[in-house]
């Protein structure tokens, strides 16, 4: 019994011995020391480059362009146009603006028409006999500074006598075929200064209008009384020459 007991005794310090030896190797954590695990080092991720936004490339202004100034209108040698009023018995005289247009009135006289015997129409001064200082008319009696317009038909002074400005028949000029009243047969009468203008100063080719009526309620001065003379008032040569005025 001795024996055996003291078998066992001897069997478990052998095996306590042997736990020992296994667990020796084992290192066990000590109670209150936190296990030390390894920290990955940081990876610092790089900052993202900023691409700079691309600036708007300026576009250069274009340089005004200085604007050509108008060519002026070439000269065609034809400084005035005509227009006749038929109703209020005018012929305005019309000169060139800047821009070369008959815009502006340069003067207006009264005048003396045939009625129907003057056709409303758009003449061009010009033809045979275009100008003539005298003019004689079949039936008698003679014109000044007469400017044809239409076949047989003349923009001229009154009636004379004979080719003397001192003869004047003073029924043509302010009697009872006088100027403003239907009065010739066809042309158109007006006073010397007038018609001596026109013959002096519009070239053939100048546009002559007549219309019927008085569309644009054209105006013109009464005719100067001829103070009882036979001359026309407005024939400034003929009155210096008699003495009559002296400027």
């Amino acid at each position: 019994m001795i024996y055996i007991k003291r078998l066992c005794a001897a069997l478990a310090a052998a095996m306590l011995i042997t736990l020992v030896g296994c667990n020796a190797a084992v290192t066990s954590p000590v109670q209150g020391e936190e296990e030390l695990v390894a920290v990955p080092e940081r990876t610092h991720t790089p900052a993202p480059v900023l691409t700079p936004e691309p600036t708007p490339e300026q576009t250069a202004e274009p340089e005004p362009t200085e604007e050509p100034a108008p060519s002026p209108t070439p000269d065609d040698g034809l400084p005035y146009y005509l227009y006749v009023e038929k109703g209020s018995f005018t012929l305005t005289i019309c000169e060139k603006d800047e821009n070369g247009e008959y815009t502006k009135v340069f003067r207006t006289y009264r005048i003396a028409h045939g009625g129907n015997k003057t056709p409303a129409g758009t003449y061009t001064l010009g033809g045979e006999n275009t100008r003539e200082r005298w003019h004689d008319f079949p039936d008698g009696g003679t014109v000044q500074y007469a400017t044809r317009y239409e076949g047989r038909l003349y923009i001229h002074s009154p009636l004379y006598a004979t080719s003397d400005p001192t003869q004047m028949w003073p029924k043509y000029y302010n009697g009872d075929h006088g100027i403003g009243l239907e009065s010739t047969g066809g042309c158109l009468r007006m006073v010397t200064e007038a018609s001596k203008f026109i013959y002096e100063n519009c070239p053939e080719g100048t546009t002559l209008k007549i219309v019927n009526g008085s569309p644009l309620g054209t105006t013109s001065e009464d005719i100067p009384s001829r103070n009882g003379l036979r001359i026309d008032p407005t024939d400034y040569d003929t009155l210096r020459e008699k003495g009559y005025i002296t400027d």
